[in-house]
């Protein structure tokens, strides 16, 4: 299963192949060994997928008719 991770700050990861892992976002396989243990050391972290933020449905406003008195 593929999930998103960044480096955890403070740490410095390198792929199986010894390459620098980059600052950024990207996709690991969680159940491949090698990554499973950088997610269960702490030297990777998940990114929540952050949905954006929705603006609330506005309302049409009433009519409202000005009595007068």
């Amino acid at each position: 299963m593929t999930v998103r991770v960044t480096v955890a700050p403070g740490r410095v990861v390198r792929d199986q192949r010894g390459m620098k892992c980059p600052k950024t976002e990207f996709s690991v396989d969680e159940k491949d060994f090698f990554w499973a243990r950088c997610l269960r050391s702490g030297d990777l972290v998940r990114v929540t997928s952050q949905a954006a933020p929705v603006a609330p449905a506005v309302a049409p406003a009433a009519e409202k008719k000005a009595e007068n008195k």
